[in-house]
Parts: structure tokens; sequence; C-alpha cells
């Protein structure tokens, strides 16, 4: 065999460049890039480096024969002509890969299976034995690539994918490649040269994979010197001597980088079980003093202490969401790390790796390199960021100077002083400004953020369409200029009272609108009749849940979209757990999670009947409990849940998995409701309904009701 051997080395789609730089630093000549590959020349030492040292390429490939292959027959009698004792023995285990492009042969297992049948066949003629197959690890493994009907046959150097390094085990919903994954820390900027001064951080870290790689790289660890097999190893052509030399070398190289400073390498995840599984594949790559992994939210992701004027990069792979209903919640989630990084991690290098673009654009922040790669057969963005300060989004509302003199405007100029002020100093940016002050006038405003939502209550029979319609264009008309705001920015709702018809068909979509609670998010619906998302009267009720949920397990019945359950969590719950029998709701609960930073499916969301569910607990116990039900509940026509009846059996029975010492809260707005008397003697009771009536709800404390139910 020539000294200098044809060679080529195989990757994914996106990787070429990578590999191509590599093999010229193998010592690889007259390099080619292909589409999925780089063909190159090379001494031997230089395709056994590669097989070692390559952190992109998956197989690296010696050509033995090319020649014509029009069809079976000529394709068998070719690969038959190749002296295959000069690279194999007869007891050696045989597999054959195939790739067709273009070639009238059709079918690549039929032609994996003649390039078989030609090679036993040329040692039955021979020595009247023939070698056996092993598909799963053969001591040769054979690549045929037919190509417009020549084939290229090749002897695969690597015996298996190079991105097996052999520490993964375990790997999450959806582990990249460890050579996708190389590429992608390479690209962000991960070198060997980083040191005691730099960091690496990923948040969502999930099988711990690019921190591996990144520790690989600046350790500067051969990615195969913990392979057990390699193709070559029972290859007639192998020279042990010169194996034996790369690694001894690569040994060497890794005992010089584990002694140098390193960069500190951390990673978070909320999953627990993905937190072990990525410990285990970091410990097995002999890497656990170098990264370290704990279970965090990205809600509470800060970076590390003390940092110094080095290098720092936020290198991330976010959840896909292929589902439908998934693809809404990493929308929000991708706005969370967008929000996080440009409110803690300024002047940091964001990199993250996403098959969605339109997620991408949801961080929010500046481009300055992108890569297309491919994860699979799925194409995916490499998207690097340098992350900038974002300038708040608060809305200061101010009252326009405009000459208004209606009974509305005056009502509205002598509300919004006080209450712009006192907003202004809570920093409240979601409250009510007027709710049906004026018997004329039978609507509600509330300021969301920079928008206006207008509850219009239905009116007396006796009032005219058209005298309905001309109060109703005053009261845009009148908010529009009182407040300065154009009309795109407010929002009717028009409450009907129930007649038995048929009501409007719901919209196909929700437009849903993020406001800001505290250091909460939520989504908000101002633009069609359904539920706005966000009860504004519940805001002190949510901030006190907030404060009492510390090492807490928190559970909320009729949990609606979550809001006070995202409170508790912020506010350093244990655990949480939120119940409602409304699919939409616990999917709109699922989306306030996320824009939190909060991994819904670490946050116990249960669809059932809250009472039903609450009876068939076995052994569960509560900390703190939130019971805020409906005043009444139909299904088919038929009434299932009436407050005034049923809330006695529901507080007892949800007492029942309060643990001794923890705290029940109950609200409701129902107008008419009285507790149930035998509660107060079977529990302590306290009525706190004045304390959780925010200010701007003071008119209408009697219809606000909280209690505070604990065990005696």
């Amino acid at each position: 065999m020539d000294d200098v051997l044809q060679l080529t080395a195989t990757c994914s789609k996106g990787l070429e460049e990578l590999v191509a730089e590599e093999i010229r630093s193998f010592g690889g000549q007259d390099v080619e890039i292909l589409t999925g590959a780089v063909a190159f020349q090379g001494e031997l030492s230089t395709a056994y480096r590669a097989c070692l040292w390559s952190r992109f390429a998956s197989r690296i490939l010696l050509a033995i024969s090319r020649f014509p292959a029009p069809d079976t027959d000529a394709l068998y009698e070719g690969v038959k002509s190749v002296a295959w004792k000069s690279h194999m023995h007869v007891e050696n285990t045989l597999a054959v890969d195939c790739v067709l492009s273009q070639s009238k042969i059709n079918h690549s297992h039929f032609a994996a299976l003649r390039v078989k049948d030609g090679v036993v066949d040329y040692f039955r003629d021979m020595v009247d034995e023939r070698p056996s197959v092993d598909s799963r690890q053969p001591d040769i493994r054979l690549n045929l690539f037919l190509r417009q009907d020549e084939a290229h046959l090749s002897l695969d150097l690597s015996g298996d994918s190079l991105h097996r390094r052999g520490y993964r085990q375990e790997g999450g919903q959806a582990p990249l490649k460890e050579s996708l994954a190389a590429a992608i820390v390479s690209r962000a900027g991960v070198t060997a040269g980083m040191g005691r001064d730099d960091v690496i951080l990923d948040p969502l870290c999930g099988s711990g994979t690019l921190l591996v790689e990144a520790a690989m790289i600046i350790g500067d660890v051969a990615p195969g010197l913990d392979r057990r097999h390699f193709g070559f190893l029972k290859w007639r052509g192998h020279k042990r001597l010169i194996w034996d030399e790369l690694l001894n070398e690569a040994m060497a190289r890794e005992e010089t980088g584990n002694e140098k400073p390193w960069p500190r390498l951390l990673g978070f995840d909320s999953d627990p079980r993905v937190v072990k599984a990525a410990l285990a594949n970091i410990h097995r790559a002999g890497l656990h003093d170098k990264i370290h992994v704990e279970r965090r939210d990205l809600a509470r992701l800060q970076p590390p202490t003390n940092l110094s004027k080095g290098r720092h990069l936020l290198i991330t792979n976010p959840p896909y969401g292929e589902r439908l209903s998934a693809k809404e919640e990493v929308k929000y989630l991708y706005r969370a790390l967008g929000r996080i990084a440009a409110h803690s991690f300024q002047n940091w290098q964001l990199a993250v790796f996403s098959s969605n673009p339109d997620l991408l654009d949801a961080l929010a922040q500046k481009t300055v390199g992108q890569y297309r790669l491919y994860n699979g057969p799925i194409p995916c963005t490499l998207r690097l960021f340098e992350v900038a300060n974002r300038p708040e989004r608060h809305v200061v509302w101010q009252i326009s100077d405009q000459p208004l003199d209606s009974a509305l405007a005056n009502r509205l100029k002598k509300n919004l002083k006080p209450l712009l002020k006192w907003a202004g100093r809570e920093n409240i940016s979601c409250l009510r400004i007027y709710d049906r002050d004026l018997q004329e006038y039978n609507v509600a405003i509330d300021l969301y953020g920079p928008w206006v939502q207008i509850h219009e209550y239905p009116a007396p029979a006796s009032i005219a369409d058209d005298k309905v319609r001309a109060r109703r264009r005053e009261v845009l008309d009148t908010v529009a200029a009182l407040l300065g705001c154009k009309r795109n920015r407010i929002f009717l709702k028009t409450r009907t009272k129930h007649t038995g018809k048929k009501q409007p068909d719901k919209p196909a979509k929700i437009r849903l609108m993020e406001v800001e609670e505290e250091e909460c998010h939520f989504l908000v619906n101002l633009n069609d009749y359904r539920d706005t998302g966000l009860y504004l009267d519940q805001r002190l009720l949510r901030q006190r849940i907030h404060r009492l949920a510390v090492g807490k397990r928190f559970l909320n019945l009729f949990c609606y979209t979550g809001s006070a359950t995202v409170h508790a969590a912020l506010g350093g719950a244990r655990t949480t757990t939120s119940v409602d029998s409304s699919w939409s709701y616990l999917d709109w609960a699922r989306k306030n999670m996320a824009l939190n930073g909060l991994d819904p499916d670490c946050h116990g969301l249960v669809r059932a009947d809250c009472l039903q569910w609450l009876q068939k607990l076995k052994v569960e116990k509560y900390d703190l409990i939130l019971v805020d039900p409906p005043a009444l509940t139909k299904r088919g026509g038929d009434l299932v849940f009436d407050i005034q009846r049923d809330h006695d059996q529901l507080i007892t029975t949800a007492m029942g998995v309060l643990e001794e010492g923890g705290l029940l809260l109950f609200a409701t707005t129902s107008q008419k409701f009285r507790l149930d008397e035998s509660l107060e003697r079977d529990f302590s009771v306290a009525d706190i309904s004045t304390k959780t009536t925010p200010q701007d709800f003071g008119r209408h404390r009697k219809s606000h009701r909280v209690f505070e139910i604990r065990h005696r």
C-alpha cells in the first residue's frame, strides 16, 4: 500500500469547514470540502490522528477501490476483485454500510448484501471458508458510496461514529450528538486557551454534553482517547507502533491540560432527573472536578460571584418544542432567557442553538454572528449575541391637560391623581382606575401596563341600543383623550346577559400580551370576550402567597392561569401543585410558568375536578393551600358546584391534606357568600379581606373575601 492514502472524513451537514480545519492540523493534504464530507490525502498517522482527535467528524474512510457499478452484478464483481487478504482475515467479522446517490441501483440494503457476497465469495474461493457478519460491532466495517453508477468502496477506520465518545449513557429527551455539541461550543468561542478568569455557563444544560465538550477542548482531551473500539484495530494494515505513539502523546497532552488553570464551567437544569444524568456523564468523562452542575430553575439564574475580567460565555440549547402546544411554551421560555440575560448578564456573550429562528428572535438581543447547522435531519441555527441591557418598558401614565368637562372625565381625573401616584410609588403597572362609579357609565376601566381595558356591563333593557352605543363611544373617546393614548391601545370587552342564545364562536387564537407584577410576568388577554387571565383585585393575596411560600409545599386549587403558583414558585416554594378542570387554563398556566423561567414539567399541573381530586389523595400533605373556587360551576346544564352550598365540604376536605401548622387561604368574589359557622368551630378562621383588598378596589370591599384557616 502507498504511503499516501486517499481518505474521507464524513460529518453532519454544516460542520465541513470545522472538519477541514482539523484535517489540515492533522497533516492532511489536498483537502477538499464536499457536502457532508471532507476528502483529503495523508499518511496512516494522519488517518489515526483524525480518528483519535477529530471533534467534529463522524467517520474516517480509507479508499480501497473505485469501479463502475451500473448494476448489482457489476457491483459484486468489482468487490470480489479486491485483494481482501490485504485487509482482513477470514476469521474477522464484517458489516457493510451503503449510501446511494443518483444510481440505477436503488435499494441500499440489497447493494450492501451484494458487497458482503463479493467479500464472502472471495474468501470462499481462496480458502474455502467465509467471514461472518456482525452488524453491531464488526471487526471490519466497509462503506459503499454509489454515485451515478460508480462505486466508491472504503474501509471505515473509525468503526463506529466518532461522536460516540463513551462518556454518555443517559442523554435526556433530545440529546445533541457530541460532534455537534463540540461544534456549537467551538463556534461560540470556547478555545484551549481559556483560563481561570473565564466562565462558561449553560443555564439549560440537559445531559451536560455542551459542558463536557467545552471541557475537552479546554483540557486538550482527545475525544477518542477513551473509546475501546476502532475499525482499524483488526485491519491487516494496522500499524500498532504508530497508534501507540499517538495514544501516549494524547495522554501526555491531557495530563498537561489538567494541570493548567481552568475556567469555571457551570450548568443548571430544573429537572432533577436530568441533572442526575448530567452528573453521571460528567463523572464518566473524568471531569467531575472541572464542571459544576446543580438543579436550578432558569428563573433563579444569576452570574457567578467574584467575576474577573475574562471571557464570559452563556451557551445553551433550549428545548425545541416540536409539539404545537409546547412551541408556545418554548417561545415564552426564550423570552424569559432574553429578559434574564439582559437584566443580569450584561456584556456576556450569548450563544443559543435552536431549530426555530423565530424563537431566537424572542431573545431580543443584538446578533453578532450566526451559523447554519443540522441536528440530524433538522436544520438549526446557532446564533451569537452580545448581551446588552434592554431599557425597561414601564409606561408612566399621565393625565392629559386637554379641556374635558364631562361627568366621566371629571370622575376619572379625581380617581387618577391619587391612584397614579400610589401606583408609581408601589411599582404597580396593572391597576383599576374606575369601577362603575357613576350609574350612567356602567363600565370598569383597568390599566394593564401600556394598555387599557374597558369592561362594559349589560345595560338595562329600558335603555335604547343607540344610547348604549353613544355612551360607549363617549367612554372610549374620554379615556383616549384623558390618558393621551391611541385607540389601538384600548380594548373593549362587552359583557352580555345570558339569554339562552348561542354564544359567539371563540376566536381561533388568543392574542396574549405580557405584563408585570413585582418580579413576576404574566400573559393577559385583552382583545376578546374571554377571561383576561389576571385578577387585579387579588394582587395583595398573590403578594402574600409570594412571601409565605418560602420552603413550602404549595397547592393551588382552581388554579385558573397559575398566577398564584408563579408567585409561590418565585417566592421560593419547595414544590407547587396546581389543579383545575380546564385544559385551556392549565395551558395558560404552563405559558405563564415558561415566561417566568419556570419549567412547567417540574411543577405539578393537574387537570381534575378539585373536590374529587382532593378526596382521592392518599398521603400527600401541603404547607400552604389556596382555594379560590368559582361561585357556580355547571356541566351539561346541571349545577355541579355552588360555593355557598358546597364550600364547607371543599374546605374541610382541603384541610385534610393541610400539614399541621400549615395555612389554607380561601378566596371568593361572591357578594352573597357567608362562611359556614361549623368551619369556625372546627378550625381557626380569620377574615383578612380588608388586608388583601388593594387600594384600587377599595369601593368594592364586600365583593372581595379572603379567609385564613388553620388547624386548632
